[in-house]
This record gives structure tokens, C-alpha cells and sequence, in this order.
């Protein structure tokens, strides 16, 4: 049996004509007589299906869980794999012989500055046209991935700035004809360098974060494929044109780290049979909690 309890918001004051069958299906599902709490469900089900869409600030809904996820994923593992990757990376000569490369190639050096704007303006725009398009179509499923969307993108951005503030590294300049290797110059400490450039990459971070985050909604291989493309082809491009190859490597593992830990805990809320969902009529706002 499925008992509907509705929490009366705020009135609109507009006529309540237009909406008075639909009222009556969430009221009548409180029922308990037992004559026909079926059919009275079933049309309480269709009204909250039809007028119901998840708010925009569900963004922050579990931001700190997750965050703190993100960090000890894996007992912490992946979160060690960054630093140490990075160290292999530089200490191998990796990072500066690709920095190299992409000196004596500018043509891919160009074209790869394109995805800078592109990778700054995606993770943002792209879940807010999900959003939109999910309201449009009245469906839950895409606008809850888009608030997952949301929240990974903003954890990307707090966590990578912050860490760049505090480890200042060097500037990756694939323009300089310099032959001394400067891949490992740190300045530890806190806004030595600013925030905004330096380990790890918020461009892959925030790409990585994006398509794990939309794959654990949607299990279409075409669509993984597009989305991880989209990822490499932002990663790779960062690393030839404005970030160290190790910025990069360790920005992709921590955003897929938290698009993993985001898009789990936003699909789990969005299946789990018990839930609250807000619902719209033209004339009153409710919360109805169904189980």
C-alpha cells in the first residue's frame, strides 16, 4: 500500500478550478478504507509524476558526503595515485620531454588552446541546458542528472583551485625555447602562484567529473563514448597547450573520482523507493513523501 502525506506550502491564490481533479487524486490516495486505494493511487502517481521536477539547489544535497568521499575513495588510494603519479611523471622526464613536444608542434599547440574556453564554459553550461531540457520534457531522470551534474562541477572547481592555491606549480609554457627542466618546481604555501594555474588540471578534472557522473545515469555505449571523448579530447588538448602532462593525468583521476562518488549517490536517491518529491499545481506548492 502506498499512503501519500502532503505538506501544504504556500496558496497562489489563483482559481482552483483548473486543478481540482488532480487535487482530489493526491487526497483520495490517502484513503484507507480500502475501496479502490489502487486506482486512487495510480491517479496520485500520474499527478505527482506530471507536475513534479526536482529543485536546481538539490545541487547541494549530500556536497559535503561526497566531497569527503571523493578524498578517501578507494581507502585513499586514488588520491595517493595522484601525487605519486605525478612524481613518477616528473622525475622519468615525462612531463617535460611531452612539454617538448608540443614546442616543436605549435599547430597541435593551437588548436588545443580552443579547448580551454571550451572545457571553462562546458561544465556549467552543458548541465543547466540538461536541466532546462528535463523540465521541458518533464523528466525527472535527466534533471536529477543534471543537478548531479551541477555538483560535481562545483566539487571539481572548489577542490582543484584550492589545491593549485596551496601547491603554486610552475606554469607549463609549451612557448618557451628553454632547455632546463622546471616540470618540478613547486612553490608550497598558500596563493604563492595563485589559484588558477598549476596541479591538478580543473579543465580534465571538471570534464571526468562530467562523464562519470552522466554514465552512471545512462548506460548507452554511444553516449560513454561521446562523453570520455569529450574528456580525452579536453585533457589532451590541456596538455599541449597550457598545462603539464601530470596536471592533467591527476585532474582526470580526481574528477572521475568524483563523478563516480556524485552521480552513485544522486541515481541511488533518484530509484530508492522511498523518496520526497515536490510537487507543482497552479494553485499550492506541496512535498509529498511516497513509500
Amino acid at each position: 500500500m502506498r499512503k501519500i502525506f502532503a505538506a501544504l506550502l504556500f496558496l497562489f491564490a489563483l482559481p482552483k478550478a483548473e486543478t481540482q481533479e488532480i487535487i482530489e487524486a493526491v487526497e483520495t490516495a490517502e484513503n484507507t478504507d480500502g475501496t479502490d486505494v489502487a486506482e486512487n493511487t495510480e491517479n496520485a502517481e500520474t499527478a505527482e509524476k506530471k507536475y513534479s521536477y526536482i529543485p536546481l539547489y538539490y545541487a547541494f544535497d549530500g556536497i559535503l558526503l561526497n566531497s569527503g568521499k571523493t578524498l578517501i575513495h578507494n581507502y585513499g588510494l586514488n588520491s595517493a595515485l595522484m601525487v605519486t603519479g605525478t612524481y613518477a611523471l616528473i622525475q622519468t622526464g615525462t612531463d617535460w620531454e611531452w612539454n617538448r613536444f608540443a614546442y616543436r608542434h605549435k599547430p597541435i599547440t593551437e588548436i588545443g588552446l580552443y579547448a580551454y574556453y571550451v572545457g571553462f564554459t562546458v561544465p556549467f553550461a552543458a548541465p543547466l541546458a540538461l536541466y532546462g531540457i528535463g523540465l521541458g520534457l518533464e523528466d525527472l531522470k535527466l534533471q536529477t542528472a543534471a543537478v548531479a551534474v551541477t555538483q560535481a562541477s562545483l566539487i571539481s572547481t572548489v577542490f582543484t583551485t584550492s589545491i593549485k592555491a596551496f601547491t603554486g606549480r610552475k606554469h607549463s609554457d609549451v612557448w618557451d625555447g628553454g632547455k632546463k627542466d622546471y616540470s618540478g618546481d613547486f612553490a608550497f604555501g598558500f596563493m604563492k602562484r595563485g589559484a588558477f594555474a598549476g596541479w591538478p588540471s580543473g579543465h580534465a578534472s571538471a570534464a571526468w567529473a562530467m562523464a562519470a557522473t552522466l554514465t552512471e545515469f545512462y548506460s548507452s555505449i554511444p553516449l560513454a563514448a561521446g562523453l570520455y571523448g569529450y574528456a580525452f579530447y579536453i585533457s589532451a588538448s590541456a596538455s599541449v597547450s597550457f598545462h603539464w602532462f601530470s596536471d592533467v593525468c591527476a585532474g582526470a583521476l580526481f574528477g572521475y573520482t568524483i563523478g563516480k562518488m556524485t552521480g552513485r549517490y544522486f541515481n541511488k536517491e533518484y530509484n530508492k523507493e522511498s523518496q520526497f518529491s515536490l510537487v507543482v499545481l497552479p494553485d499550492r506548492v506541496m512535498i509529498v513523501k511516497g513509500f
